[in-house]
């Protein structure tokens, strides 16, 4: 039986009979089951960033950001997403770089807005500093550099 069937098995349960004494204990396992399917979610997109296959990092990311958008993994998901971004557009053909590295800044602003306290910043500024000089950015008022 997969985790998905099983939570699917639970919630019908709860449905079919919401006064029995085992409701909770039907909880409780809907919420270790999510929580299992969530980790794995994570550890395969994980495994894409890990494995230098930046772009389908990406998508993993993506999809698992927003099918568990409030995962306790959220904070380091934006973040490999944001670096894969980066090493993505890095690793790009020049005439493609440009449009990459726009794509990147973008996810920078977002990410920050959501963590502006992040553990990351070190590396998120290093990240950021790199994309506005190779956009041609002043870091300082965000404006192209004549």
């Amino acid at each position: 039986m997969s985790t998905h069937s099983a939570i699917d098995g639970f919630t019908l349960f709860i449905r079919r009979f919401p006064a029995s004494s085992r409701v909770e204990d039907a909880r409780n396992f809907i919420a270790e089951l999510t929580e299992k399917v969530v980790q794995k979610s994570y550890i395969s997109a994980k495994l894409y960033y890990d494995m230098k296959q930046y772009k389908a990092a990406v998508v993993a990311l993506d999809n698992s950001l927003k099918e568990y958008p409030e995962t306790k993994y959220r904070e380091e998901m934006m973040y490999l997403k944001l670096n894969s971004l980066f090493l993505y557009a890095e690793n790009s053909i020049a005439e493609r770089q440009t449009e990459r590295y726009q794509e990147a800044l973008d996810d920078y602003f977002s990410f920050m807005e959501e963590f502006p306290e992040t553990s990351y910043s070190r590396d998120v500024s290093r990240i950021y500093q790199a994309m506005t000089r190779r956009l041609g950015i002043d870091p300082a008022n965000n404006q192209l550099i004549n």
